[in-house]
């Protein structure tokens, strides 16, 4: 059984943000500094962890980045590593990536019947790229995905319900989207799988430019903090004075 794991990473939070907030230099603020997300971590270490309870399993990664973050996921030893080129796709818009995320699948993993995703992928989504892709994929998706139990009849996935967690039997083919969770911490690579990586083929596939996208991007800028204010009263004197007027104040705000 073929699994397919689709990975975008994320411009890693230690470095500050580039001085001038356009769209080029976040572009390139990412590609410099990326990392996988925790939500990529989750979904490769849950498909890594179906081939370690089942040898026939092959885990082929997509990986929506350049070059260098496809090594560093060749370094856990997928079956397969494919780079997906979406520069003709514009990120913000979550259509126009599910398309060509669809057609990549298409392409690179059509037969098989689990794909799993973070449940947010990249910077640039805010959680509604899995279900797009379940859309024009044409699969269930299962959203929120903590754990996969394959077993001879089926599989089983435990995901995070409203209330409570809930189990549920997956139909033959489907989409997931991952969570993190400690129980799906992704493992540290062998240094010898990361120093094969260096050297390994990683082919490329490029994705259609979205000519018909239904978005476009005016402007990028930076968000101004909410400015936050409050009545404050500073209390003068002793420990006890402190504790009194601290007394008083809490006496009267509950008559109030």
């Amino acid at each position: 059984m073929e699994v397919a794991v689709l990975i975008c990473g994320v411009a890693d939070p230690k470095w500050p943000l580039p001085q001038a907030i356009t769209l080029d230099a976040l572009h390139a603020h990412a590609s410099r500094y990326a990392a996988l997300s925790p939500f990529d971590e989750a979904a490769l270490e849950l498909a890594l962890k179906l081939r370690d309870r089942d040898a026939s399993v092959r885990v082929c990664a997509l990986v929506a980045g350049d070059d260098a973050l496809a090594r560093r996921v060749a370094g856990w030893r997928p079956d397969s590593v494919h780079r997906v080129d979406l520069e003709g796709v514009p990120r913000w818009d979550a259509a126009a990536v599910a398309h060509a995320l669809a057609q990549a699948l298409d392409a690179l993993a059509r037969e098989a019947p689990l794909v799993l995703i973070g449940r947010e992928f990249g910077d640039w989504d805010d959680g509604t790229v899995p279900a797009a892709l379940a859309q024009a994929a044409g699969r269930p998706c299962v959203a929120l995905a903590l754990a996969i139990d394959h077993r001879a009849d089926a599989a089983w996935v435990l995901r995070q319900g409203s209330a409570s967690l809930e189990r549920l039997r997956l139909p033959g083919r489907a989409l997931l989207s991952a969570t993190n969770d400690p129980g799906n911490r992704l493992r540290h690579p062998l240094m010898k799988n990361v120093m094969l990586a260096k050297k390994a083929a990683i082919p490329a596939w490029r994705a259609e430019a979205a000519a018909d996208a239904l978005l476009s991007l005016q402007a990028v800028e930076p968000a101004a903090a909410p400015v936050r204010r409050a009545a404050c009263e500073w209390l003068e004197g002793s420990t006890q004075d402190k504790a009194q007027a601290l007394a008083d104040l809490l006496r009267a705000a509950t008559k109030a």
